[in-house]
């Protein structure tokens, strides 16, 4: 990415932009329609500051779309010298949540580095993994939440631990952001002055190498040309989401988006299939 870029998208942050959003689109209340459930749509392009909102204040739960975040703490602590990417973290059998694969890789040797542990959750979303970063970074999901308040993120907030957090009762507002919050926090982090560039460029390279979300936003963008780096999160009570940088072709500026959704009793294909039309709608309106 050009510096340029950087700069233009963080001076055109949506943080302060809610009341310039444009009407959503019909296209989403019929999506929503089609599986019975909420979607939150938010999409900033980093180089107009166009923006295409829909339920984007309303509250949804994360389930591990957090992930990119926890990732993105753990970067700036290396930044800031409290810790290095070699460090190595003891693993305990007794640490072992369902969804391991990265952990049970590791726990023989009982320990992993932070880069390892990071790699873990962004690339394959490993519960476990998740966990021992938030001991020993975040000391707990609320220090997470300490951390994100301190980037300028009022909305977003984790309060459980992997896997309770991805519980998504009715009108309990732990572990949930909103689809403005996490797509301004994400631009901040990973396209802005939050991280630096060699932090961001670890945290693209890892989210480039996820395949968890291969049927949701990247399955909406043309074959050729396109560029999606993203993190997943599914839960219960239909918490199907997608977070993501979507790069257009010929180097223009990427755009954000945050995709979450809720209330749904449709399988994880039919949600998937949403986050995929929503795109398409986007790159229609915008490409």
């Amino acid at each position: 990415m050009q510096r340029r870029h950087l700069i233009t998208a963080w001076a055109l942050s949506p943080w302060a932009a809610a009341a310039a959003d444009p009407a959503s689109t019909p296209e989403f209340a019929a999506l929503e329609q089609r599986v019975g459930g909420r979607l939150g749509f938010f999409a900033v392009d980093t180089g107009s500051g166009r923006t295409l909102a829909h339920r984007a204040d309303e509250r949804f739960a994360t389930a591990s779309a957090f992930k990119i975040l926890l990732a993105a703490r753990v970067a700036q602590g290396v930044e800031q010298r409290r810790w290095r990417w070699e460090d190595e973290v003891p693993l305990r059998d007794s640490e072992r949540v369902p969804h391991s694969p990265a952990f049970d890789r590791w726990l023989p040797r009982g320990r992993a580095t932070l880069a390892e542990l990071c790699a873990g959750i962004v690339i394959e979303s490993d519960n476990p993994c998740a966990n021992v970063l938030l001991r020993h970074c975040c000391e707990s999901p609320a220090g997470l939440t300490a951390w994100l308040r301190a980037q300028g993120d009022t909305v977003t907030r984790l309060d459980r631990w992997e896997t309770e957090l991805n519980a998504n009762a009715p009108g309990d507002e732990r572990d949930t952001s909103s689809p403005r919050a996490f797509a301004t926090t994400l631009q901040h982090l990973l396209l802005g002055p939050g991280l630096t560039r060699p932090s961001q460029a670890r945290l693209w390279a890892d989210l480039q190498a996820s395949r968890t979300g291969l049927k949701r936003l990247r399955a909406g963008v043309p074959a050729q040309g396109w560029r999606v780096l993203d993190k997943t999160g599914t839960g219960m009570r239909g918490a199907v989401n997608d977070v993501a940088l979507v790069f257009p072709p010929e180097g223009r500026a990427p755009w954000v988006v945050a995709a979450l959704q809720s209330d749904s009793t449709a399988g994880t294909d039919a949600l998937s299939d949403v986050h995929a039309q929503a795109m398409r709608w986007l790159v229609k309106a915008w490409a």
